[in-house]
């Protein structure tokens, strides 16, 4: 479960959604965290199919977030400030099975 990733380019920057897509999905697909999708996006629910999606321009590493690791572990591990990675992730806690980044390239 827990891996380090190098994130996918997306030349473009924009993804058409599919039928059948999710948020998680998406994400997983570009290794991008998706609560920075989701930010970066304004959204409050995963679009229909057919709406485009602004992926961000994402270098680096992403992690999948263990069972009973904190925010602090996460960051200890990889050597960032807790401000870093709330910058980096758009978002100041972690969860089983989350995609963080954890690096810039």
């Amino acid at each position: 479960m827990c891996q380090l990733k190098d994130c996918e380019k997306n030349p473009l920057g924009l993804y058409r959604v599919q039928e059948g897509d999710t948020l998680q999905s998406v994400c997983a697909r570009f290794a991008l965290p998706p609560a920075l999708v989701a930010a970066r996006n304004g959204l409050r629910a995963f679009p229909p199919a057919g709406a485009l999606l602004l992926l961000p321009d994402v270098r680096g590493k992403t992690y999948t977030v263990c069972a009973g690791e904190t925010l602090a572990a996460v960051c200890e591990k990889f050597g960032l400030t807790e401000e870093s990675f709330c910058r980096m992730n758009a978002c100041s806690y972690v969860y089983p099975t989350q995609l963080v980044l954890v690096g810039e390239g």
